[in-house]
């Protein structure tokens, strides 16, 4: 219970998010948690970005999901990378009620590839026939009522756009390290 505590507005550091996006993603109780945080620490900006994922992720949004997911530092991508398969079957699961037809309906590749932020093309032919899509030729997936199949587990792609991406030519050392020297910074008294 966080009632009568003062709170003056915290500074979270940008990879604080990192720690409530796995808690959050789906989870009804993690979310309930949150929302009991006093407000000032609600209205901070790595908690609500966090908060934005999870509702996207919880409405089923790929659009504003994937989108938000680009932006994620590099710690809190690495947090949410377990969720990227399962909302990418969503998403093209919902394509494909959207779009599929007798005579069957087409859409460019590249458009999943950066609606659901694949990392190119081959991915995207990849999902599509590990889910029973046809192509047409190499750039165009094929949905035809009745085709799209959900078999064990979600593929879970190589992520390199959502998370080795941001690494930035850094180790993962130096991301950690330069994480802690932001935190450091940010905490009251200590020397900036």
């Amino acid at each position: 219970d966080y009632t009568g505590v003062s709170w003056e507005r915290p500074r979270l550091p940008d990879q604080a998010s990192s720690f409530w996006l796995p808690a959050l993603t789906g989870s009804v109780e993690a979310l309930r948690e949150v929302l009991q945080l006093p407000a000032a620490l609600r209205t901070c900006p790595p908690l609500r970005k966090a908060l934005a994922v999870d509702a996207a992720f919880r409405e089923g949004n790929a659009a504003r999901l994937f989108r938000l997911l680009q932006t994620l530092p590099y710690l809190a991508s690495c947090a949410v990378q377990c969720h990227v398969g399962h909302a990418r079957r969503e998403a093209l699961a919902r394509l494909a009620r959207a779009f599929s037809t007798p005579k069957g309906q087409t859409l460019p590749l590249g458009f999943m590839v950066n609606l659901l932020a694949l990392d190119g093309l081959r991915e995207a032919r990849d999902l599509c026939q590990a889910h029973g899509l046809p192509l047409d030729g190499e750039e165009r997936v094929v949905f035809l009522r009745g085709r799209y199949v959900e078999e064990g587990l979600p593929p879970a792609g190589t992520c390199k756009v959502l998370v080795e991406s941001k690494l930035r030519g850094r180790t993962l050392e130096e991301v950690v390290m330069a994480e802690e020297e932001d935190e450091g910074a940010d905490r009251p008294g200590s020397p900036a």
